[in-house]
């Protein structure tokens, strides 16, 4: 095990390393912007990726896609609205899901500038492509978030995410 060093221009505030031996690592993530903890497991290899993942759920309580979704559908006030699309984000999925993609879009265009923000990370959290033609829209469209968006669109373009 290995702390890694505080890293807040990140967004990470600290962070735990766990060598599994199999090329694998486990990571103990405190997000201090996003206000969440989490877990990422890295391994080149995705079934023994699942395994560790699957380990972990059975010792951990831990938030599914679908209750993240829902603790977001339960939200009507911004600051409970904003925190749970953080979340989200950060909790989701490798790739791509309907669900979680309408969610965070529809949220883009709520009316409250601190959830649009919140749905702007949350898109940079997921790092998803779909997410590019509402990044563009928010870019261009809300003065307020511009700079956001367009921040959220260049590290996704940098990571290889979009083509800009």
């Amino acid at each position: 095990m290995g702390d890694i060093d505080r890293d807040p221009e990140r967004g990470v505030f600290y962070e735990a390393k766990w060598d599994l031996g199999d090329g694998g690592s486990v990571h103990y993530v405190v997000d201090e912007f996003a206000d969440v903890h989490f877990m990422v497991v890295a391994n080149e290899d995705p079934k023994a990726a699942q395994e560790t993942l699957s380990r972990i759920e059975v010792g951990l309580s831990v938030w599914t896609v679908d209750e993240m979704l829902n603790d977001c559908y339960v939200h009507v006030y911004p600051a409970g609205w904003a925190k749970s699309l953080m979340r989200l984000g950060a909790g989701a999925p490798l790739h791509a899901t309907e669900s979680v993609v309408s969610y965070v879009v529809f949220s883009s265009e709520h009316q409250d500038v601190p959830v649009r923000r919140a749905a702007v990370w949350a898109m940079v959290y997921a790092a998803w492509p779909e997410f590019k033609d509402a990044l563009l829209r928010l870019a261009d469209t809300d003065p307020r978030i511009a700079q956001d968006a367009q921040l959220a669109l260049e590290q996704l373009a940098e990571s290889g995410v979009i083509e800009l």
